[in-house]
């Protein structure tokens, strides 16, 4: 093909030069460098959110394994003096058959 007969559009209206391209394609690039910070705000904002939230499960946690440790404890020392009593009755019912048997003689 002959050079004149490749089309030059380099004048044409409405073609953007070089420059004109670059300096679209940087303002393109800043839109999205926005965007992107944005972005990271928000999920900065985010996350000390999520940290907050966090904070405040461990505290309400470590309550709760207080308060089942207390009840742990209690229920324990019910359990030992229920088996205590249970001891008590189960000798008192031994007594009681023993003198009844001797009665009975």
């Amino acid at each position: 093909m002959d050079p004149y007969e490749i089309e030059d559009t380099s004048d044409w209206l409405g073609t953007p030069s070089r420059l004109e391209t670059v300096k679209h394609y940087a303002s393109m690039l800043e839109e999205d460098i926005h965007g992107l910070k944005c972005q990271l705000q928000s999920a900065k904002e985010n996350i000390a959110d999520l940290v907050n939230m966090n904070d405040k499960l461990s505290d309400e946690l470590k309550k709760a394994r207080t308060w089942m440790a207390n009840l742990e404890a209690e229920t324990t020392e019910q359990l030992a003096e229920i088996q205590s009593l249970s001891l008590v009755r189960d000798q008192n019912e031994k007594l009681r058959r023993e003198l009844e048997a001797v009665k009975r003689q």
